[in-house]
């Protein structure tokens, strides 16, 4: 018992730089539309303080994978019981029998970190952004195991030769270990394309096919009307109109060919 106890009194440690941001229990309900503004804020830079704070408690109590497949398996719930989300939002209902069912349904079932957690975002009224607040958590565990994720896109499956190549040269690029998703997608024609974050690294033929495409379109047009600009500015009005007419009628026919 008193081990759970500290457990309780180590997890609102962390969170003690949030309480400015964070509502009482006795505060008001607020309305549902500024509850959802409420959520969509937190899918910003409050969300990964609040993951921050939740992985700080889980490494200190040595339970980080715990944790992690924990909080995978109350999303998943979530997902599936949109009414018990509903519930555990409703402004109307004391956070007191919130807590009484929650326990009654967790309790030794969760770590006493994940359920603590959980307990805090219902009440100060953050459920709505659980499922973020979660994928922002395991973005963060993934930091500090320097991981990263990378999906890669190809035409067709992957052999494992190529699945081991590709997985050690991404390995090589980003210094780190890499975790590798896969997805077939045979619009791309062929090669494949890998995304890492936010950066994309396009090897597909549909890719090279659309560069190829765009040089196209800028030697055969964007070119003439740039002489025909020069033109203007060297020789004046009249032979820079000749030389736009002239790069037009050149442009057009060069497109016909292509």
């Amino acid at each position: 018992m008193g081990r759970s106890k500290a457990h309780s009194t180590d997890f609102l440690t962390p969170l003690a730089s949030l309480r400015g941001l964070l509502q009482g229990s006795g505060t008001p309900a607020l309305p549902r539309r500024r509850q959802r503004r409420l959520a969509k804020v937190l899918s910003g830079w409050k969300a990964r303080r609040y993951a921050r704070a939740l992985l700080e408690v889980a490494i200190k109590a040595g339970v980080v994978e715990r944790v992690e497949a924990e909080l995978k398996g109350l999303r998943e719930t979530f997902a599936r019981s949109p009414q018990l989300v509903k519930f555990l939002g409703q402004p109307l209902t004391p956070f007191s029998d919130k807590a009484k069912m929650l326990r009654q349904r967790l309790q030794g079932r969760l770590s006493e970190v994940t359920l603590n957690f959980l307990l805090a975002t219902v009440k100060h009224k953050r459920v709505e952004a659980f499922d973020h607040i979660v994928r922002v958590f395991e973005e963060t565990v993934r930091e500090y195991r320097g991981e990263v994720v990378a999906q890669i896109i190809s035409a067709v499956p992957l052999t494992d030769e190529e699945r081991a190549m590709t997985l050690k040269r991404l390995q090589e690029i980003t210094g780190k270990k890499v975790l590798v998703s896969e997805k077939v997608d045979p619009s791309i024609i062929g090669g494949m394309r890998i995304v890492v974050g936010d950066k994309l690294l396009d090897l597909s033929l549909r890719g090279h096919l659309e560069r190829i495409r765009e040089r196209l379109r800028q030697v055969f047009i964007v070119a003439p009307a740039e002489v025909a600009l020069a033109e203007t500015m060297l020789n004046g009005p009249k032979e820079g109109r000749q030389t736009r007419r002239r790069s037009h009628r050149e442009g057009r026919e060069g497109v016909d060919r292509a």
